[in-house]
């Protein structure tokens, strides 16, 4: 019997995404036939490194075939050696910091890196004519990467200058966990500031506006969710009857993430192998790897409007 291991913050008390991993792992018992099939060892790494690392050897004890999760960057980092030398596929449903990959010869990313996010952030401000931004992050491992990556984006491939006194910024950006982008929200537009803000990825929530009366212009970049995606519609319909409701951000990548053990598990090669070398046709589309990164990856930028989300799409 196959043994999978399935480690996040389990808790919506810690994270409100706690819900859409837990939901997607479900929904994949019902579609998938290998997962259905396999032992289930879950674990609860509390979005830190020190869980991070009491998962990865709890599943090597287990002698796991495979781990879906870390969810958040700081728990995934401190482990992807780990099971590198272990030879188990990590696979990343949305650990967005791009150091994972090149740090995991075994780490397998369904998401966009923070590299990649940054390049679209920045793209975008460019073409809405921003010259400057004013640059603020979490101190979680997370939105301090994807802060480095912004910066690093901006020095390299973008006219749009980062500067340090919000007063000569076009526009604002905060990297970091969905609580905190909150309260930086909150906190931003009590203190008069009305220039447009821009979240990163774990952002991309209602829950980000939900009863602000006064929010401005508000992007979060991140990813699509299911009713985006033409391919995606009837695992979204699926959700939907179980749930009520449609299948918010990092339901899909969950759900993308099972699909790929219960392809790969059928393959004649290793696990390890088939997820190196093989494509695969997945609820999210497309997925193949190159150096642990999704090739057909994509990002969509949110747009807010007072208390919901206005407007979804694409970047290309």
């Amino acid at each position: 019997m196959m043994r999978l291991g399935i480690c996040a913050a389990l808790d919506v008390g810690t994270t409100l995404h706690a819900r859409s991993f837990l939901r997607g792992v479900y929904l994949s018992s019902h579609l998938f036939g290998n997962v259905r099939r396999a032992r289930h060892i879950y674990f609860d790494d509390g979005a830190n490194a020190a869980g991070g690392r009491a998962a990865a050897e709890r599943f090597i004890e287990a002698g796991v075939d495979a781990v879906i999760g870390h969810f958040a960057s700081e728990s995934a980092a401190a482990v992807v050696e780990t099971y590198a030398q272990a030879q188990i596929p990590l696979i990343l449903p949305a650990s967005t910091c791009a150091a994972l990959t090149e740090d995991g010869s075994t780490t397998f990313r369904i998401c966009a890196s923070d590299r990649v996010l940054a390049r679209r952030l920045l793209a975008f401000a460019q073409a809405q004519g921003l010259r400057s931004l004013a640059l603020f992050a979490d101190p979680s491992l997370h939105g301090q990467r994807q802060l480095q990556e912004v910066r690093s984006a901006s020095d390299n491939l973008s006219t749009v200058q980062i500067v340090q006194d919000i007063s000569h910024a076009d526009a604002v950006v905060f990297c970091g966990r969905l609580k905190a982008s909150r309260q930086f929200l909150v906190e931003n537009r009590a203190a008069g500031c009305g220039l447009p803000l821009f979240f990163t990825d774990d952002a991309a929530s209602p829950a980000l506006v939900a009863g602000l009366e006064r929010t401005g212009t508000v992007y979060a970049v991140s990813f699509p969710v299911a009713s985006d995606l033409p391919e995606a519609q009837s695992v979204d319909l699926a959700y939907q009857r179980i749930y009520g409701e449609q299948a918010p951000v990092y339901a899909i990548e969950t759900l993308a993430a099972f699909s790929l053990i219960d392809l790969a598990a059928g393959q004649r090669r290793s696990l390890l192998n088939a997820l190196r070398f093989d494509q695969f046709t997945t609820p999210a589309g497309l997925i193949s790897f190159s150096n642990g990164e999704n090739d057909h990856a994509r990002v969509s930028l949110w747009v807010y409007e007072g208390q919901r989300v206005h407007e979804r799409r694409l970047l290309s």
